[in-house]
């Protein structure tokens, strides 16, 4: 039976033995889907994970990240 985990930073739920990357934080193990979301997560620990606990993970996902939106990339929709 797989397992996932939750990435903080884009809400995405991945397998751990594939993540993109994982780190450290007051001795808890976060998995990344992607390097810019691992990037983004070591730059600012509790920023994610604050936005993550305000986050309603009752709806779709969805970052607005159209082509040419001119956003800033999905992983840092907790950035005003």
């Amino acid at each position: 039976m797989a397992t996932t985990v939750h990435d903080p930073v884009c809400h995405m739920d991945i397998d751990p033995t594939t993540a993109a990357g994982q780190s450290e934080y007051q001795s808890e193990t976060y998995y990344f889907c992607s390097p810019g979301c691992k990037k983004d997560f070591d730059a600012d620990q509790e920023g994610v994970l604050k936005a993550e606990a305000e986050y309603d993970h009752s709806q779709p996902m969805d970052h607005g990240m159209m082509a040419g939106s001119g956003k800033r990339p999905f992983w840092q929709f907790w950035r005003k």
